[in-house]
């Protein structure tokens, strides 16, 4: 874990143009030089708004620009990196796994849209931002890499408040904005669930079942969505198969097409 001269370098280059064009670039071969990795997509999440890609790099254009712009548009309330609240003051450095709901890897949105780009692996950076924003640094693997190996992660956890903090003052320098709050009116996702079940579909869905609903959708087992509601998991199978039920449907699958245009 011990730098070498030349990861000294490339440390003084990225410090020296953090807030300038050139980061981006010395930031990417500085951590590139210590391990492999296909993707390298810089992103800034705002409270109540869509992700702000700020910019991006992949490896010989593998990754389909479609992905991508699906990603911006439409499935990144799915993402455990944008779902993720629990970020301590400082920032953190997190595996995929780590932050994944615990049937993510079983959902809907990671079989037809994630697992469907090749990518294998991810790690981000959550960096908090002076004005209630967050900036995201990922960082990604093709399936025939492989996923990241110990030493990797221990390597990038170890010098990772240097990282976050260089990865802070970039962000904040290029992309300023005005203090933000979380708004509250904003509606939730069992709120639009609610809400389209009975003004489109014409299906009354009690609020529980609205949150079940948004839960399942975002990669959450029964379990789990009991415990992030604080009720018993029997319950929340009552209530799960009470809104599948009503919406007549039959799986996750089912729940994902009718809903994900919400999302």
């Amino acid at each position: 874990m011990n730098l070498t001269d030349r990861d000294i370098l490339r440390l003084r280059r990225a410090m020296s143009s953090a807030g300038t064009p050139e980061f981006f670039a010395s930031f990417r071969r500085l951590l590139r030089a210590r391990m492999p990795f296909a993707t390298f997509i810089l992103i800034r999440f705002d409270p109540g708004k869509a992700p702000v890609m700020l910019d991006a790099w992949f490896v010989s254009k593998r990754l389909p620009s479609a992905a991508l712009t699906e990603y911006l548009e439409n499935t990144y309330p799915f993402d455990p990196f944008f779902q993720f609240r629990d970020l301590p003051a400082g920032g953190g450095l997190y595996r995929l796994p780590e932050i994944a709901p615990d049937r993510f890897f079983s959902s809907e949105y990671y079989l037809e849209y994630y697992r469907k780009t090749g990518l294998c692996d991810e790690v981000g950076l959550l960096a908090p931002l002076p004005t209630g924003g967050r900036a995201h640094l990922s960082l990604s693997r093709f399936e025939e890499t492989g996923p990241y190996r110990r030493r990797e992660i221990q390597c990038l956890k170890h010098h990772a408040p240097l990282l976050l903090e260089l990865l802070a003052q970039h962000v904040t320098a290029v992309s300023p904005q005005v203090a933000v709050a979380p708004p509250a009116a904003a509606p939730s996702i069992a709120d639009l669930i609610q809400v389209y079940a009975g003004d489109t579909l014409h299906v009354h869905l009690t609020r529980r079942e609205a949150e079940i609903a948004a839960l399942v959708l975002q990669g959450h087992s029964n379990g789990s969505a009991a415990l992030s509601l604080n009720i018993a998991r029997e319950t929340c199978k009552v209530h799960r198969r009470n809104l599948y039920r009503k919406l007549e449907i039959s799986s996750q699958r089912d729940l994902f097409g009718l809903l994900k245009h919400l999302l």
